[in-house]
């Protein structure tokens, strides 16, 4: 989740005395699972239920299993609660949290910022697609002068769970960042606005870095120059794809309306495509109702399986081991053929060769 400007608000120095600054916060939109299941493996292994885990959440059981489920922010502040609840907030359940979540759960925003040629356009990646993160807290990136400040706003999170949620992301951009230079990548020092434990245990996967407690904010402090420096995997052609698919992802998740809710419910159906009658009864509507309120908001049912079949397939093409044959099965289609078809006018490649341009296999 390191994040930077965007082609609007460029980050750089701002004069003598004041720091550049771009910022951005969660919203509460759709994530995908790997935040819930890993607080749920992190609490089993402190003895807390996994029951108790998702108590009051809505989430089910067997959809931690399923790399398509998606839960709401708000689920996963309740899991949040619960396991802070149930351990006493013991200190460090965050960072156990956060380094358990790897790039490669992010998708298609993980490959742009793989791709990136420098840490800066890295960032900026980040920053415009935040919302396709699981990150809770405000993000903000300061440059002043030789430091950079990566700060982390805690003050929309509720307060039970703020030291968990900043532990969280800490670790997290701690585990993106060692995966996209491709070395363990060690701070100036952290600032951390809670006071110091009594055990410092659970920080030693910073032992490299210097801590200070009860600071003004929370942020990862580096030195500016480190924005520039060159990315390993460096792919500017494969981080233009990676971004137009999350321009798609960001459009549809913004969605209001009737539409959104098909999307909501075609994304998460468990095997294949619904056909529009049974998506019209589950959302309580007549088929001709479906159709004409579709029309208003200017789709179509078609049109939406489409988007989802699209966002579908390059998920599982990005994220899993499956055969063309097994991803054409799950969303419906008679056969590969047809899918490749499709797959061939959403993308101009080919599902073989756009997966070959995606590093799934530098992760």
């Amino acid at each position: 989740m390191l994040v930077s400007g965007n082609g609007s608000h460029a980050v750089g120095r701002s004069g003598h005395t004041a720091a550049a600054e771009v910022s951005t916060s969660p919203r509460q939109f759709q994530r995908g699972i790997a935040g819930v299941r890993a607080m749920v493996d992190v609490g089993v292994e402190h003895g807390v239920p996994v029951l108790a885990c998702l108590d009051g959440s809505g989430v089910d059981r067997d959809a931690l299993a399923d790399d398509t489920a998606h839960v709401r922010a708000w689920q996963e502040l309740v899991v949040a609660r619960n396991l802070v609840r149930a351990t006493g907030d013991a200190p460090g359940l965050g960072l156990e949290v956060g380094s358990r979540i790897p790039l490669r759960t992010y998708s298609v925003w993980g490959f742009a910022l793989l791709a990136s040629p420098t840490l800066r356009e890295a960032a900026a990646v980040g920053l415009r697609y935040l919302e396709l993160t699981f990150a809770m807290v405000g993000i903000h990136l300061q440059e002043d002068r030789d430091e950079v400040r990566l700060v982390l706003d805690d003050g929309l999170v509720p307060q039970p769970v703020r030291h968990f949620f900043v532990e969280r992301e800490m670790a997290n951009i701690r585990t993106i960042l060692d995966t996209i230079v491709g070395r363990p990548f060690t701070p100036l020092r952290l600032d951390l606005r809670f006071p110091q434990p009594e055990e410092p245990a659970p920080y030693e996967a910073f032992a490299d870095t210097p801590i200070a407690f009860g600071a003004p904010r929370n942020a990862i402090v580096t030195l500016a120059a480190a924005l520039d420096q060159s990315l390993p995997q460096a792919d500017r052609h494969t981080m233009q794809v990676c971004e137009r698919e999350c321009d798609l992802l960001l459009a549809r998740r913004a969605d209001t309306g009737l539409a959104a809710r098909v999307r909501d419910l075609l994304t998460q159906w468990p095997d294949g495509i619904p056909d529009m009658g049974v998506a019209a009864a589950e959302l309580y509507v007549s088929t001709r109702t479906l159709h004409r309120r579709l029309a208003v908001e200017r789709t179509s049912y078609r049109r939406l399986v489409d988007e989802v079949r699209h966002a579908r397939a390059v998920e599982m093409l990005s994220t899993r081991g499956l055969g063309v044959d097994q991803i054409a099965a799950r969303l419906g289609y008679a056969d590969a053929a047809t899918f490749i078809r499709a797959f061939r006018r959403w993308t101009g490649a080919t599902p073989g060769a756009y997966r070959t341009g995606v590093p799934t296999r530098r992760f």
